[in-house]
């Protein structure tokens, strides 16, 4: 019972720290309420910024950050992982290496303060602020769909605390999942263009998390297929891949099936 005890103590700091990362990324993207935005404060000014070595440097940062999530999320790696961590922590030990990225992401990241545009009207801005909320908020509900808390490590500790068989996710092809099948990757893919001041730094973050996620997801549905088989399939066939209405023909939801979710 210790030993559950402290793997359920192990995925609630996971979780909390899982949080916290998000909320500075949240406000890291827009420069608001956090010590390090992506286009504060830069050591360099105008003159001295050493533009190139700024950018590849950042979208290594990008690139490394993904590499952790390509090569953690494959099938063959969580069954060498799985034999090291026991299963209930996999998920939360998977998140302390995130947080851990995100820490030498916002760590390490040069702020490029070279203005791409500037929304200055308040108005026309508070909306741009609405659809980055509204993006977030996008992202945050497309967890509840396969198990929020199971998707950031907690529901697994929980159950093994509680000596209950672990619940395997149903994933169906319904309500955001039903327009596109990567809405949190969309999500990725326009929260950095939603802010009044768009700069370099923003524009090095947007194109390198565009190209991640454009390389990525073939292999990631690769894995899917291998686990789901003919549910996937037609699903992929039937919801577009990032575009809502991409495809006019009318699809159907796919019959309920015990999966993980798409996405690490």
């Amino acid at each position: 019972m210790i030993r559950k005890s402290l793997m359920l103590i192990y995925a609630l700091g996971a979780y909390a720290l899982s949080m916290a990362a998000l909320v500075y990324i949240m406000g890291f993207l827009i420069d608001f309420g956090v010590p390090k935005g992506i286009s504060g404060q830069s050591a360099m000014d105008d003159e001295s910024l050493a533009l190139w070595p700024a950018i590849l440097g950042n979208a290594g940062l990008i690139a490394l950050f993904g590499l952790h999530h390509s090569i953690t999320a494959r099938t063959s790696f969580k069954r060498w992982w799985t034999g090291i961590i026991p299963a209930p922590i996999e998920r939360a030990t998977y998140l302390y290496m995130t947080v851990a990225m995100t820490a030498l992401l916002v760590l390490f990241w040069q702020p490029i303060p070279i203005t791409i545009w500037h929304v200055e009207p308040r108005l026309a801005a508070s909306f741009i602020y609405a659809g980055y909320a509204g993006i977030w908020t996008m992202m945050v509900a497309a967890t509840f769909h396969f198990g929020h808390f199971g998707f950031l490590g907690l529901a697994q500790a929980w159950q093994n605390f509680r000596n209950t068989k672990p619940a395997p996710s149903n994933m169906t092809a319904r309500y955001l999942y039903a327009l596109v099948r990567h809405p949190i990757s969309l999500g990725w893919m326009l929260a950095p263009f939603m802010t009044p001041h768009f700069t370099v730094g923003h524009l090095v973050f947007a194109g390198a998390t565009f190209a991640y996620i454009l390389l990525a997801t073939p292999f990631e549905e690769a894995d899917l297929i291998e686990e789901i088989g003919e549910p996937y399939r037609d699903y992929r066939d039937r919801v577009p891949t990032f575009v809502p209405f991409a495809k006019r023909r009318l699809f159907k939801a796919v019959p309920e099936h015990r999966s993980r979710p798409p996405g690490r």
